[in-house]
C-alpha cells in the first residue's frame, strides 16, 4: 500500500512527526520488510539513479528519463 504525506516545510514539525522521525533514525536494515513488489535497491541502481538525477537536473526519475538513456545508449 502507498502511503503519501504532504508536509509543509514551513510549518514546524508535531511532536507526532519529531516521534516518526526519531523511531525512523532508530531502525536497522533488519527492521526493513522487502517483497516483490518492493525489493531491496543495489549500490549500482543507487549509483546509476544518483548519475541520472544530476545529469537531468532532477529528483524523479521518469519513464522519458529512462528512454532518452536507453536511445543515447544505442546511438551511443
Amino acid at each position: 500500500m502507498l502511503v503519501r504525506k504532504w508536509i509543509n516545510l514551513k510549518a514546524p514539525l508535531t511532536e507526532e512527526q519529531k516521534a516518526e522521525l526519531a523511531a525512523l533514525r532508530e531502525m536497522s536494515d533488519e527492521d526493513i520488510v522487502y517483497d516483490e513488489d518492493c525489493p531491496p535497491t543495489t549500490e549500482e541502481q543507487v549509483n546509476r539513479s544518483i548519475y541520472l538525477m544530476k545529469k537531468y537536473n532532477t529528483r524523479r526519475i521518469t519513464k522519458e528519463i529512462l528512454e532518452m538513456e536507453r536511445r543515447s545508449q544505442l546511438t551511443g
